[in-house]
């Protein structure tokens, strides 16, 4: 990272370029330390957006330097270091983590038949059932939906032959969970706990679904600023006490996940040619990827999934994150190899209103990331529906 710096960011309706921010030749992969003015400005585009409340993180070297909180955990409740937020599909990153260390540590492998733990009821009958194996999840090749109830009949298919071709599922990954869990004959939160966030030293994550406990989690509310409750989303669904997700819904503070990343730099728990592959891109996104390289001049070499993470690779140095959406979230986390700088976002506001502040807020901390290009395209999508 470079010594703190900040100029000639102008904020013009709603707009934010940065110049002197800007990441180019060698920087590339580098990130400028925010200071107070930054600071003003994150803070300007979250009030301009009605953005309830907000986490950002800096990282450096892999090291936590910076960190910026906005607005209300709850009515009158500032935000705070301590706050919980959820993360939507971040969850992902940690489910990824704890198969990458089971696998090192001898308690699974990369390329086994998950049938031989778990099938699921709706594909008993499905003789692909067989070909299925964490590492076609974890790069997202599993050939499952996203969501089954997305489905007209609600039931779990497979829409292409495991391994085939890049379909994002989160149902895939609830699946890996299932089948780790009864080959370890253990719930899987506890193997979380475990083997991800004891040993990093997180102590306010949590993929359970527990309505007693939600000290310094955020309120979500709806457009018309009405709170449905934790883990309930306007129209009355709630998600049932007690259950777990490992594709959605992680609860953790900024100052955690930024544990966590830190510990995925390092590859703790496994060594170095795990992490090459874990980072190595075997599932191309298509439209999906973060940039469209025919219409931009910042191409990588190589972009797409690797193993639970996507990647983008520019050969000097390369890109290693997640991001998560859904109705009351955005959020994005990723880090740079080999400086060890990353950057958390988490946004909690109904989601067609963080769409319209993340390509801003993004700027202002990295002008030169390489998601920047998809929340503009996402932003100009809503502005068109």
């Amino acid at each position: 990272m470079r010594a703190m710096f900040w100029a000639a960011v102008v904020l013009i309706g709603g707009c934010v370029s940065s110049q002197a921010g800007q990441h180019v030749g060698e920087s590339r992969g580098q990130l400028f330390l925010p200071d107070a003015r930054v600071a003003a400005r994150l803070d300007a585009v979250l009030a301009e957006n009605n953005i309830v409340s907000a986490g950002f993180g800096v990282l450096d070297d892999g090291r936590l330097v910076w960190s910026h909180y906005y607005g209300e955990e709850a009515p009158g409740l500032a935000v705070t270091a301590a706050t919980r937020f959820n993360v939507a599909s971040i969850t992902k990153t940690v489910t990824a983590e704890v198969t990458l260390r089971l696998i090192a540590a001898g308690h699974l492998d990369l390329d086994e038949p998950l049938s031989a733990y778990w099938i699921d009821p709706d594909i008993a009958a499905d003789a692909r059932r067989d070909q299925l194996t964490a590492r076609m999840v974890l790069n997202h090749t599993s050939g499952f939906p996203n969501w089954r109830f997305f489905r007209p009949n609600r039931r779990l298919v497979f829409e292409h032959v495991p391994g085939s071709a890049y379909g994002y599922s989160g149902e895939a990954f609830e699946y890996l969970a299932r089948a780790i869990e009864i080959k370890l004959s253990e719930p899987f939160p506890s193997i979380v706990d475990r083997v991800v966030f004891e040993p990093t030293g997180i102590d306010s994550a949590t993929l359970v679904v527990e309505r007693n406990d939600v000290a310094g989690l955020v309120h979500s509310v709806d457009e018309q600023g009405a709170f449905p409750g934790f883990y309930c989303r306007p129209g009355g669904w709630c998600r049932e006490q007690g259950s777990y997700s490992a594709a959605d819904d992680l609860i953790i503070s900024v100052s955690d996940y930024a544990q966590f990343m830190i510990s995925v730099m390092h590859h703790h728990g496994y060594d170095a040619s795990m992490a090459d592959v874990r980072d190595r891109v075997s599932t191309d996104r298509g439209r999906d990827n973060a940039i469209d390289c025919s219409t931009s001049a910042m191409c990588p070499q190589i972009q797409g999934y690797g193993l639970g993470f996507e990647v983008v690779d520019f050969g000097a140095y390369r890109a290693v994150g997640h991001g998560g959406s859904d109705w009351s979230e955005q959020s994005l986390a990723y880090f740079y190899a080999p400086s060890g700088d990353g950057v958390i976002i988490f946004l909690n506001a109904p989601n067609a209103r963080t769409l319209v502040a993340m390509p801003d807020l993004l700027t202002l901390l990295d002008a030169g990331s390489p998601y920047l290009e998809r929340y503009r395209n996402w932003r100009s999508e809503a502005a068109r529906e």
